[in-house]
């Protein structure tokens, strides 16, 4: 009788199923006859399930880019199973490759789907979408400043995001993580008038200057102070704007005081 933990590790092998676990580890195995390979690995309900870096299905076989996805949810068929060792070998690429085939054909432009975000890193994420790595830029994460993607999205987060482009033969598709949230710039106008005092708070200190965020989304550039006390990230301070383009969807103002120290 087979092992209740190896009922969807056999069924992978024998049709194709698509199984899905979080990558857990980074191994050197020798697998077969091979000389010892880098494999991603997974814990599926108690197997261990490797996956040789060639079959990740990444851009290039990196150490780095793998370790930047342990806690990510991932996709998988099994290929292989060592009953004496009591591991199984996967593969991610043809998992991924099942996903385009099946899943991209069912959608246009505008939908709104779910997303696994992979790995984070300064300026964008990777998300996986019907079996297609997508970078995902800052400027499509949300709106306003971004001083750290971490602060939205972290390694294995599943998210809403709206398809922007489909290219289903090619394999292509663009999402944005921001199109499916309100855009507060439509009422900034109203909200908020050009020579206006407002509480914010200091969300980026950059060299060129100061983000003030007023709201979700609503960020108010400041160029430097030269004060004694200068305000740091986190602190409450009040600014008065001095330009507001809806459009752009730009905000700049003037540093007043600090109003209580982060």
């Amino acid at each position: 009788m087979i092992d209740e933990r190896w009922q969807d590790i056999y069924a992978s092998r024998q049709t194709n199923k698509i199984l899905t676990g979080e990558l857990n580890a980074i191994e050197r195995v020798k697998i077969g006859g091979d000389e010892a390979k880098e494999c991603a690995v997974v814990f599926y309900n108690g197997a261990k399930v490797l996956i040789p870096f060639e079959e990740m299905g990444l851009p290039r076989e990196d150490v780095t880019i793998v370790r930047s996805m342990i806690g990510a949810e991932i996709d998988f068929v099994v290929r292989g199973i060592d009953t004496d060792r009591e591991i199984a070998v996967g593969s991610r690429k043809f998992a991924m490759a099942l996903r385009r085939k099946l899943e991209l054909p069912k959608h246009n432009v505008g939908d709104i789907i779910q997303i696994r975000i992979d790995a984070v890193g300064k300026n964008s994420v990777i998300a996986e979408v019907y079996g297609v790595e997508v970078r995902i830029p800052k400027e499509d994460i949300d709106y306003g400043y971004i001083d750290n993607i971490n602060d939205l999205l972290q390694v294995g987060d599943k998210v809403q995001a709206k398809i922007t482009e489909l290219d289903i033969e090619k394999g292509i598709i663009k999402v944005s993580v921001k199109e499916t949230k309100p855009n507060p710039f439509l009422t900034v106008g109203t909200k908020y008038v050009k020579g206006g005092e407002y509480l914010g708070t200091v969300k980026g200190v950059k060299r060129y200057g100061y983000f003030v965020n007023l709201e979700q989304g609503i960020d108010v550039l400041c160029p430097n102070t030269y004060w004694k006390d200068m305000p740091k990230r986190g602190d409450k301070v009040t600014v008065r704007i001095t330009y507001i383009d809806k459009n752009k969807q730009y905000v700049s103002g003037i540093l007043k005081r600090i109003i209580r120290k982060a």
